[in-house]
């Protein structure tokens, strides 16, 4: 059974391309088509003329076959051609003017389309097949004109041969690097929504584990919560559920409209670490917060100031998860005594380690970190995260404020 394109295959077709590249093909096929007819009939034999429009037509579909179908499609159509060659050979009613110009042209194509789409076992025989059923059709002319026809149409074959090889592996890299391009576009998206998953929902979920500790700790020591103790605890919570949820919203909405360009949330300034800094001194530990004059009076460029906003959430939310029992906590962020054009974050505790050794979060073995390396990175600079000189934990940036001002920064740092 010949495998004709479904209607799913045109409709997939059809969605990859315009309005007037399908009007295109669509002029070029009946073209083709009518070219095919025309020539069927100059054999004036109504058998052969049936049997010339069935092998064009069958080596068009051939041509235009979804990848998927073009081994069986392709065979089919050679096979078809090859033998309606053979035969007419042998018959008296021969074309008089044409052998079949097109036909020709279409299997030469399609020699193209084997090397673009094929894997080379597959591929070395059907291309193979395919030329060789082209020279077959110079047998559907008379015997006075053959020699006179092949004498010019030969070199041709030959020339065309290597021709439509070189344009099927070009193609066929032209498509291994679109698809590599595509992989890797994929794949900056999915670490970004990877990292807003982490940074936004993951830092609201662990404020709300961290105020249910508190909470559990508080009545298990024997001193229930006041009213107003539990009230403010419980209102913290709603606060960062609602947060979480917002973020979560935010996140559905960017996979429901994959074409939507904006980050998912605003870029936050350094302005906003005050609020940051306040979140956890609210908590317990004392937090001493010093912003560099000079970067409050030439702000650092947006996605800048967003990624230390990120660095400094990142390693506060750490210090919730695994230095509970710290009591200061120190947020740096300046210019860089040695470079003024490189700005410097440092966010360090006094926490002691336990024996068994911090966790492989506070290790830089987490999503976290992971995220913040990436981030920094991309923007030429360097992150490190450790045992602070004095003891505790300390998790510091360098980022040159130069490279890191693009007129346009990447998507995955707008956010």
């Amino acid at each position: 059974m010949i495998p004709l394109p479904t209607r799913a295959d045109l409709a997939s077709w059809a969605s990859t391309r315009s309005g007037p590249a399908i009007g295109a093909t669509v002029g070029v096929v009946v073209l083709a088509v009518a070219a095919i007819v025309t020539e069927a009939l100059d054999t004036g034999f109504p058998p052969t003329t049936v049997a010339t429009v069935a092998t064009g037509l069958l080596c068009l579909v051939a041509l235009l076959s979804p990848p998927r179908r073009l081994l069986r499609a392709g065979w089919a159509a050679v096979a078809a051609s090859a033998a309606l060659s053979l035969a007419t050979s042998q018959l008296r009613h021969r074309p008089e003017h044409t052998f079949g110009v097109v036909e020709m042209c279409v299997l030469l194509l399609l020699v193209t389309r084997t090397v673009r789409y094929e894997p080379l076992t597959r591929m070395l025989p059907l291309a193979t097949a395919a030329w060789l059923a082209t020279p077959l059709l110079l047998l559907r002319l008379p015997g006075s004109q053959l020699t006179h026809v092949a004498g010019y149409a030969g070199p041709v074959l030959l020339l065309a041969a290597p021709v439509v090889v070189v344009l099927g592996l070009y193609l066929r890299l032209l498509d291994a690097t679109r698809e590599r391009e595509k992989n890797t576009r994929l794949n900056d998206q999915r670490l970004e929504f990877a990292r807003e998953l982490h940074d936004f929902v993951g830092h609201h979920v662990t404020a709300i584990t961290a105020q249910v500790k508190a909470v559990r700790f508080i009545t298990a020591s024997g001193h229930p919560p006041t009213a107003e103790v539990l009230d403010q605890a419980l209102a913290n919570i709603e606060d960062a559920a609602a947060q979480a949820t917002g973020s979560m919203r935010a996140m559905v909405d960017l996979l429901r409209r994959p074409d939507r360009r904006p980050p998912l949330h605003a870029p936050e300034g350094l302005q906003a670490l005050h609020g940051l800094a306040g979140s956890l001194r609210a908590a317990g530990p004392a937090v001493d917060l010093t912003v560099d004059p000079r970067l409050e009076t030439d702000p650092p460029a947006d996605h800048i100031a967003s990624t230390v906003h990120h660095i400094v959430r990142e390693a506060l939310t750490n210090i919730r998860k695994h230095a509970a029992r710290a009591e200061t906590v120190t947020i740096d962020v300046r210019l860089s005594a040695n470079d003024p054009g490189v700005l410097t974050v440092c966010v360090q505790d006094d926490a002691d380690q336990p024996p068994a050794g911090p966790s492989a979060d506070r290790r830089g073995g987490g999503f976290g970190i992971l995220g913040l390396h990436e981030r920094v990175h991309a923007l030429g600079g360097h992150l490190t995260a450790g045992p602070g000189p004095v003891g505790g934990w300390q998790v510091a940036a360098d980022i040159p404020l130069r490279r890191g001002t693009p007129d346009r920064p990447p998507a995955h740092l707008a956010g």
